[in-house]
């Protein structure tokens, strides 16, 4: 039994990917929209709960799971630490499902100006030598940016998923309702450039999430217009088997996974 730990566009996708093939899974999700989304297109089982490494060890025996498949966001450091972790005292392998970054060097070699920020504390401290500042990382570390941008309440404004938790939240930290555009992604080119545009942004901050994360379109809207971007890197973390796409992962199944079991 194979566990996909989902969550995002690419994960779905590898799950359809490993169904076509036959393969046996459990997915497991944060969200009740991520449960839903599986749960519309696939007859698998979906687990919802935020686990820690206890409950994905406990999972793994319970279930008889042999292969964990970690398709969670490039940022999602913690669950990603307690899955390897669980699959090593286990004793069954863990694999890395991760999309593929976006080669910031070529647009460097143009007239973007990126700026490269290890965390979200630096990007904060950083976007705060600009007056007005583009938010497009999510409502997880808001609050981060709100205590480090002087006078936020006008010149900090950001794009947000359209949960009402989500919005209530920021609103709650004191970010005016004015402030933030609630809307559902992807987004393209024309559609970011229009937003910077209209809320006259001097800075996008984003993170290095990929092409599937909507990267491309915000840094090549930001370049039309000139405008500057603040890039978070993804946390570097050390893992034991990693693939970009789908068919690679497939074929180790295939092939050495089994052969191993």
């Amino acid at each position: 039994m194979i566990l996909v730990i989902a969550g995002t566009s690419d994960s779905y996708q590898l799950i359809e990917c490993l169904i076509n093939e036959g393969e046996n899974l459990i997915a497991s999700v944060t969200t009740d929209y991520g449960k839903k989304l599986i749960k519309e297109k696939f007859e698998i089982r979906v687990i919802k709960k935020r686990m820690d490494k206890n409950d994905l060890y406990n999972l793994i025996k319970k279930e008889k799971i042999t292969l964990v498949v970690d398709a969670t966001h490039p940022f999602a450091e913690e669950i990603t630490k307690n899955a390897i972790k669980a699959a090593v005292e286990a004793g069954i392998k863990y694999t890395r499902y991760e999309r593929k970054k976006v080669d910031l060097s070529q647009y460097e070699q143009t007239t973007a100006n990126i700026i490269r920020a290890v965390d979200y504390e630096q990007a904060a401290e950083r976007a705060n030598d600009f007056e007005r500042i583009f938010l497009t990382t999510g409502s997880k570390n808001v609050e981060i940016f709100i205590n480090k941008i002087s006078n936020f309440e006008n010149r900090l404004f950001m794009r947000v998923m359209t949960f009402p938790t989500f919005i209530k939240n920021i609103i709650d930290l004191g970010l005016p309702p004015a402030n933030i555009i609630a809307v559902k992604g992807p987004f393209t080119k024309e559609f970011n450039r229009a937003l910077f545009k209209e809320f006259r942004a001097d800075v996008i901050v984003t993170k290095a999430s990929g092409d599937s994360g909507g990267l491309k379109s915000k840094i090549e809207a930001a370049v039309e217009l000139r405008i500057e971007i603040i890039v978070i890197q993804r946390p570097q973390i050390n893992y034991p088997l990693v693939f970009n796409q789908a068919a690679g992962l497939i074929k180790y199944i295939k092939n050495d996974y089994k052969a191993e079991v």
